[in-house]
Formats: structure tokens, C-alpha cells, sequence
């Protein structure tokens, strides 16, 4: 048997403090990984749980890495806990985590994410955009309505938070779709592709 502690909190900057505390029943000792993240590698971590969230909803799990912020996370769908790993300098800390933990402990983490995304100059008319943009072909079909509806919206709030972040560039070609009138035709279809994009990727039926 092990326990663990996970935990992560939002700082003012938009990024956040990750710690992980685990003591094994077979060994002395508490492992304990520590990390600040970004905010680009908070935004980061909750699209990479967004995306695990909704793959396990579906009943598709796949193995899936991410890695920034001297952080290392790895899922193996054949194995109930997340991996993680923490880089610093020449040492490496690593254990692991039940799936549910972190996704339950990440919850908080969208939340918070999502509610700076709509703060953004550009949250308005993103948020039109994906409302007018339909989902993947026969979806309802092979979900049900009710859970096609769900898949749906998820999958809008990950296409929000990438959309919202790359409006956000300096210089950006789809901020510049987004201001003018006579381009919001091309921010559409670039909003669309970015939905199907992501539909293609997490969601079987698109595939």
C-alpha cells in the first residue's frame, strides 16, 4: 500500500506550485517533488488532463507524456497510476499518482485557467466561434445525445484555452483575423479546424 498527497495551487503570475509527497508501505522514507510551473506550463498540465480526462471518459485510454518546467508526467493505460518525475540539476525525483487524484486535484486547476482565458480581449468573439462550430460527424449517434453533448463541450473548452493563448501572441495572425470585419470568415474556419483538430486527435469516432 502507499499514500500520497498531491496538491497544486495557483500563483498571482498565472503560474503554479505542484507538490507531491508519497510514502511506500516497503520503504523508509517520504519522495516528495516539488515544482513551480509557468503559466504556460500550467496551461500545459491542464490541457494534457483535460485530454486525459475526456480519452478515459470514452473508454480509449492512450499513453501519453508531457514534459516542460523540469517536469516529466507519463500515463501507460495499463497501469492505474500517472508517473511523474522531477529534473533538478543532475538528480531526478520520481513517483507516482492514481490517475483520479490528479484529476481531481487539476479540476480546480481548469477552473482557474479557463476563468483568466475569459477574462482575455478575445474571449467574446472565441467563445461565439466555437458555439457556431458543430462537432465531429455522427458523434450523437455513436454516444447518445446527452453524452455527445458533454464530449462536446469539452472539447471546446481545450479548443478555448489553445485558441485564447495563441490570440494572445504578439503579433498573431489569428488576433489579427479576430480584430478586423471583413476577416472574421477566415477566424471561423480557423476556429473550426482547431475543434475537428482536436476531435480527430481525442475523440475515436473522428478518427
Amino acid at each position: 500500500m502507499s499514500a500520497q498527497i498531491f496538491s497544486i495551487d495557483a500563483r498571482e503570475d498565472g503560474g503554479a506550485k505542484l507538490a507531491l509527497n508519497s510514502k511506500h508501505d516497503m520503504h523508509s522514507g517520504i519522495r516528495r517533488i516539488s515544482c513551480e510551473l509557468s503559466p504556460e506550463g500550467l496551461l500545459q498540465l491542464v490541457l494534457y488532463a483535460e485530454a486525459l480526462s475526456l480519452r478515459q471518459h470514452l473508454g480509449h485510454p492512450a499513453a501519453s507524456r508531457l514534459s516542460g518546467d523540469g517536469l516529466e508526467l507519463f500515463y501507460d493505460p495499463a497501469a492505474p497510476d500517472l508517473h511523474v518525475a522531477r529534473q533538478a540539476g543532475y538528480s531526478q525525483q520520481a513517483a507516482r499518482i492514481p490517475v483520479a487524484i490528479f484529476q481531481a486535484e487539476m479540476a480546480g486547476m481548469t477552473e482557474i485557467c479557463m476563468t483568466r482565458a475569459e477574462a482575455s480581449k478575445h474571449a467574446p468573439v472565441l467563445k461565439q466561434l466555437l458555439a457556431e462550430c458543430a462537432g465531429p460527424e455522427d458523434l450523437d449517434q455513436w454516444l447518445g445525445q446527452d453524452d455527445a453533448d458533454l464530449v462536446l463541450h469539452q472539447l471546446r473548452e481545450i479548443a478555448f484555452l489553445l485558441l485564447v493563448r495563441e490570440a494572445s501572441i504578439c503579433g498573431s495572425a489569428l488576433g489579427r483575423k479576430l480584430r478586423g470585419k471583413k476577416t472574421q470568415d477566415q477566424a471561423r474556419e480557423a476556429v473550426r479546424v482547431i475543434l475537428l483538430e482536436l476531435a480527430t486527435e481525442l475523440v475515436p469516432v473522428s478518427a
